[in-house]
């Protein structure tokens, strides 16, 4: 068997992927019931009580969209600015994943230990 057979490459590169789920996540987050605070429309499903958090999320996404929108118009004819771009919309990326984790994490913990005390504990 040749080294061929066995590379694997990705169905899109990931800063093409990072594009597009930076822009349904905000056109997603954007559709959701928003309600003023502080003079500033916050969703009320996950930012309610923590709009700093929320304006945090939406510029790490701007971040990546435009890392990723930088990388893919530049990967041919500059591949050093490239590379840097890309390395924003990972980051970027990672700290709205890492935003998203930090408000909902709590309330997950706290519903496992309702169901384990509820299960185990009557």
């Amino acid at each position: 068997m040749d080294e061929t057979s066995i590379t694997f490459t990705p169905a899109a590169p990931l800063e093409e992927m990072i594009f597009g789920m930076a822009f349904l996540t905000v056109f997603g987050f954007l559709q959701l019931p928003l309600e003023d605070v502080g003079g500033n429309p916050v969703p009320t499903i996950l930012f309610k009580d923590n709009p700093s958090f929320f304006h945090a999320f939406l510029l790490s996404l701007t971040f990546a969209f435009t890392g990723a929108g930088i990388t893919i118009t530049l990967r041919e004819g500059h591949p050093t600015i490239a590379r840097h771009s890309r390395r924003l919309a990972i980051v970027s990326t990672l700290s709205a994943a890492g935003i998203l984790t930090w408000l909902v994490l709590p309330s997950c913990l706290e519903l496992v230990v309702q169901t384990w005390n509820h299960l185990f504990c009557s």
